[in-house]
């Protein structure tokens, strides 16, 4: 009896002790914390005076990886008549979903249905790494959902979702755009850069 009291004596002791060690070692590091990034309003407005020539301008802001596991992009888009007329605007993206909000002019957007002549846009256009990933692109969107957007609403466009601009109604519209990218397709970037189409 002795015997087995002094080895169960001995096994709380050993509790006991890796107990203690256990609260003496280290904690255990956290994961940093991710760091929130802000776009100023300065900067999105100054993005919009610069952008004035073109039937589209898209200023990429940042693309920014969230924990390693999915990009967020934030652009402005200015989207302009043409000798007073919408120029062709149908496209889809493969893997990116799209939030605009629009902050300045009204068109009529068109999501949804099939492009008319669909042609895959090549890998290496600046445009699918830098701003929208893989996608297709027409000049009419058929058996769409045609929509009046203006100043302040928001439009969440899913991948796989046909969208254009079928009629601007003012000079021009210009809006914020978020793209959520899963698959961190779209190159990093943590200052603006500016492209016009």
């Amino acid at each position: 009896m002795k015997i087995i009291h002094i080895h169960f004596v001995g096994l709380i002791a050993l509790v006991l002790a890796a107990g203690t060690d256990a609260q003496n070692a280290p904690a255990p590091a956290e994961p940093p914390s991710p760091r929130a990034t802000t776009v100023p309003a300065s900067e999105i407005q100054g993005a919009v005076e610069r952008n004035t020539s073109g039937a589209v301008s898209d200023a990429v802001l940042r693309v920014l990886s969230i924990d390693g596991r999915y990009n967020v992009g934030v652009s402005v888009v200015c989207r302009s008549q043409v000798d007073g007329k919408t120029p062709p605007d149908a496209i889809v993206h493969d893997a990116i979903t799209e939030v605009y909000q629009i902050i300045e002019g009204e068109g009529v957007l068109v999501t949804g249905g099939t492009i008319e002549s669909a042609v895959a846009l090549a890998a290496d256009d600046p445009g699918v790494r830098q701003e929208f990933g893989p996608s297709s692109e027409g000049e009419l969107i058929r058996d769409g959902t045609r929509q009046h957007v203006g100043s302040g609403d928001i439009v969440v466009i899913p991948p796989h979702t046909a969208h254009g601009f079928a009629e601007i109604t003012t000079k021009r519209i210009v809006y914020t755009l978020i793209r959520v990218d899963p698959q961190r397709l779209l190159e990093l970037r943590d200052r603006p850069a500016e492209t016009s189409r």
